[in-house]
């Protein structure tokens, strides 16, 4: 298999497809092969970087085993499951419902009714990109001015995608509610969602939301 291979500075690879399933899958395949001397094996929508260690493998003899690596269509599926609880009780599910001709039970349930795949895990350590949005959840802007401070723990749509903030920040996504987990630490060096894990949200009440606050994902 021939691949929009390039060297990613000195020791790194990036490997580009045409789509996020094959990009998953081939991020999968090359992390089951533990190849000697590969550190890392970062996923991002539709690319997937590869950082090795020249001290413990050749480069030249890595490159050409990632050039013909054939991703297993199984490898794709290996990711973990989160299932994240949520108080749909954010202060824009309101304004969401409205702008898209929802109610916000519409809103909560068409949010809450799919699995959604981790693309890419950034801007904050520990804030996954997941998609893709129902057709009738898709296509909402950022907030035309980002609030100063966002809690942790802040599920939010923007676009196609849905993420949730894992330390409080500043953000311009819209809010529709807050998950009493805590999805990262990086004091610790935790951070269980990982591009190529799914997602599913699972609404709550606000009993089950104070009782399982703080828990850890």
């Amino acid at each position: 298999m021939v691949l929009d291979l390039d060297p990613l500075g000195d020791r790194a690879f990036l490997a580009r497809f045409p789509t996020e399933d094959a990009a998953r899958a081939w991020a999968a395949t090359v992390r089951n092969r533990a190849f000697q001397g590969v550190d890392d094996v970062v996923l991002a929508y539709r690319s997937t970087a590869v950082f090795a260690d020249p001290e413990r493998c050749d480069l030249e003899t890595l490159e050409r085993a990632l050039r013909t690596l054939e991703p297993q269509i199984h490898d794709a599926e290996v990711g973990a499951r989160h299932v994240v609880p949520v108080l749909y009780d954010g202060p824009d599910l309101a304004h969401v419902a409205s702008t898209l001709g929802l109610s916000r039970d519409e809103v909560i349930d068409r949010h809450a009714g799919r699995d959604y795949h981790v693309f890419a895990v950034g801007f904050l350590p520990g804030f996954p990109y997941a998609g893709y949005l129902p057709p009738e959840l898709s296509g909402l802007a950022r907030r035309a001015e980002p609030r100063l401070e966002v809690a942790a723990g802040s599920v939010a749509i923007a676009g196609r995608q849905t993420g949730i903030y894992p330390m409080k920040s500043p953000g311009g996504w819209q809010l529709l509610g807050r998950t009493p987990l805590r999805i990262a630490d990086p004091e610790a060096g935790r951070f269980p969602i990982r591009a190529g894990d799914a997602i599913r949200f699972q609404p709550i009440d606000r009993h089950e939301y104070e009782a399982r606050l703080h828990e850890r994902l």
